[in-house]
């Protein structure tokens, strides 16, 4: 499972290129009816995508958004997760609040990864306890298209996150 919070444009991109490896990925933003629409816009860009002959993985693009599920709450969304992708708006602290309240959801091996192009991770995780889980995995526009991300970790990242993180967007 490939939590994914937020559901603007960066977390419609994460979620169709985790989908596109297989992935599930629950989808959660504040407000639900964002992440009905952005349901609605994964489904119709897959599909464009697939006309094209332009779709990721080997799986069809119906299959691919049937990876994609809504979730209700942060919790619903982060239960069990090795890893989360984090797209909120880059306002820091918002990025801070979000990174506080996932904190509190996860265990001892959950990657927190911030989409983030504005700040480096010691700036909005230095309260966490799980900070050593925290890294930025920055994607370059549009992500979908262009297979590079950023990973930026935070003084006290431990050295598995970047290697997991690394692994995982090499991955995808």
């Amino acid at each position: 499972r490939m939590p994914v919070a937020s559901s603007g444009l960066i977390g419609r991109s994460w979620a169709m290129l985790f989908a596109g490896a297989g992935y599930t990925v629950d989808l959660f933003d504040v407000d639900g009816k964002k992440v009905d629409e952005a349901l609605a816009d994964i489904e119709a860009q897959l599909a464009n995508l697939e006309t094209k002959g332009l779709l990721r993985g080997t799986l069809s693009s119906k299959q691919q958004h049937q990876l994609i599920r809504k979730c209700a709450t942060m919790a619903e969304c982060l239960k069990g997760a090795v890893h989360v992708q984090e797209c909120v708006f880059e306002n820091l602290e918002l990025k801070q609040k979000v990174f506080l309240e996932m904190d509190k959801l996860v265990d001892d091996h959950t990657v927190l990864c911030s989409s983030t192009s504005c700040f480096p991770p010691s700036a909005f995780t230095k309260e966490m306890k799980h900070r050593n889980q925290a890294i930025v995995g920055h994607p370059v526009n549009p992500p979908y298209y262009v297979p590079l991300v950023e990973i930026v970790p935070a003084p006290w990242t431990s050295p598995d996150v970047a290697i997991r993180t690394r692994a995982l967007m090499k991955e995808i």
